[in-house]
């Protein structure tokens, strides 16, 4: 084996070093330099041949590295599957919802969510209305009311009103992913502040015996049959115990339950 320069040698030693120190970083462990200087250590004092322990240490190092990242690029992997496992989960509790496709920019869980809240204005929220409507206790319920129907509620055809404004800023944004992501995340955290209200406002009402829970609700089936079919002849109390249940798992299945401060 060709004697390496003075030169050679420290550089080899610099670059061994320096790629200690870097992949020390990541795993200390594993890329030990304090080993390595005790091993070039023993090396100087024996007189042994510097040439050929730099050399060996540049190959036991690349093995290393090349070890090193084959097993982050494992984890990397598995990493990805328990996301993508976690991702798969969260959109099979979003199957039990109407997935509504609006627009070919919007996430699918926006869609999922678009669908929920169809479906709550359709079947959850003319019972609510019906139960309240008319009575003083209304306004504590109102402003929800008004948030829900501004996402839930379609007319001749056209997506609702805050959709239709969603749907302006996903064209908007241009493919900006920040901006989709941000733009459906409001979407769902308003939604569920609506949803969260309405919690907050029936058991507040039903606590202070504000309602008879023994009335009995009656849906327009004409206008409202999905709204009929679920809750028409049931009492007032039990409907709105369902009601309230239905805004905590659309809140809890789309993830908001921490942010609403909902336990689940």
């Amino acid at each position: 084996m060709k004697e390496l320069s003075e030169a050679e040698t420290k550089a080899i030693l610099e670059k061994i070093r320096s790629e200690y120190r870097e992949h020390g970083k990541l795993n200390p462990k594993a890329f030990d330099q304090t080993g390595f200087e005790q091993r070039y250590l023993q090396v100087l004092k024996l007189r042994g041949n510097i040439s050929k322990f730099l050399t060996e240490e540049v190959t036991f190092l690349e093995q290393l590295k090349s070890k090193f990242q084959e097993l982050a690029a494992k984890k990397e992997a598995a990493k990805a599957q328990t996301l993508n496992r976690i991702m798969d989960e969260s959109i099979e509790k979003l199957a039990k919802y109407k997935k509504v496709d609006f627009h070919p920019l919007a996430k699918v869980e926006t869609r999922y969510f678009y669908g929920a809240m169809l479906d709550f204005t359709e079947i959850e929220l003319p019972v609510l209305i019906y139960i309240f409507k008319g009575t003083p206790e209304y306004t504590h319920l109102q402003d929800a009311v008004l948030q829900v129907e501004r996402i839930g509620l379609t007319r001749r055809g056209l997506p609702s009103m805050k959709m239709q404004e969603f749907m302006k800023t996903l064209l908007d944004a241009n493919g900006n992913a920040i901006v989709i992501e941000k733009a459906s995340q409001n979407l769902l955290k308003d939604g569920c502040i609506a949803l969260k209200n309405i919690i907050v406002a029936v058991q507040d009402l039903t606590a202070k015996n504000r309602i008879n829970p023994d009335m009995i609700v009656q849906v327009n089936e004409k206008e409202y049959p999905n709204s009929f079919n679920a809750y028409n002849g049931k009492k007032f109390g039990e409907s709105l115990n369902r009601i309230t249940e239905r805004c905590k798992q659309i809140i809890q299945d789309f993830r908001m339950n921490a942010l609403m401060n909902i336990e689940g």
